[in-house]
């Protein structure tokens, strides 16, 4: 990565030569620097260092709202809030989502639920696919509390807990609230992700191992970089 940083591009021989190594060795460095998407390809043998974006969400005024409040009320447990606008720059075919998504301890899901209930007309606890297509209105506001996964990859935004690209990237392939992404929708969302934004492939696949579909993870990855 130094490397490349100081002369734009890199090949098998130049990182040879450079670091004394075999160009072999150098080959499988580079092809798996490139499989992780820490170097694009450039040429036939060529890298250099991706040019792509940072995935970024920024919270409504209602997420920051409930997410302050609920801290508030409950300053000991761990809160991801977000709102189906984080879903936008990933779709091909763009679907209307009001949805607030509220994520919380499990063992707090019950008293999280009941608290929304008291202010909010809308509230569903951990639906299902069937709950999702038969009560869940997408295109009208609506909250949907379901579990944390502990050691979930989360950043912060404007004082908000928010998910990253990764817990993103996986939680549409897991959850049950995202059903109606399944399909080649997903596909496309992985396409559309890897093709714009830097993706931390490591911290994507130890966060897909914990949720069990590390397979179907790297499948999509691999689908969508044989596409290229």
């Amino acid at each position: 990565m130094d490397y490349t940083a100081r002369y734009h591009r890199v090949s098998a021989p130049s990182l040879a030569s450079e670091y004394g190594m075999k160009s072999v060795t150098a080959r499988q460095y580079l092809s798996k620097m490139a499989k992780m998407n820490n170097l694009v390809r450039i040429g036939h043998g060529e890298y250099a260092l991706p040019q792509k974006q940072q995935f970024r969400y920024t919270p409504s005024k209602e997420v920051k709202k409930i997410y302050e409040g609920l801290v508030a009320e409950l300053p000991f447990t761990d809160f991801c809030i977000y709102d189906g606008t984080i879903l936008t720059s990933l779709q091909h075919h763009l679907s209307i989502n009001h949805a607030i998504y509220v994520e919380t301890n499990r063992d707090a899901v019950d008293s999280v639920f009941s608290r929304l209930k008291e202010n909010h007309r809308e509230v569903f606890r951990k639906p299902n696919a069937t709950m999702m297509r038969d009560y869940v209105d997408l295109r009208n506001q609506c909250i949907i509390v379901k579990p944390l996964v502990t050691e979930s990859p989360l950043t912060s935004n404007d004082g908000v807990k928010v998910p990253t690209l990764e817990k993103l990237l996986v939680d549409i392939l897991k959850d049950d609230d995202f059903d109606y992404l399944r399909g080649t929708e997903e596909y496309n969302m992985y396409q559309m992700a890897l093709d714009l934004y830097a993706i931390n492939i490591p911290k994507l696949m130890r966060y897909a191992r914990r949720r069990g579909i590390s397979q179907k993870v790297s499948l999509l990855i691999n689908q969508s970089n044989n596409n290229d």
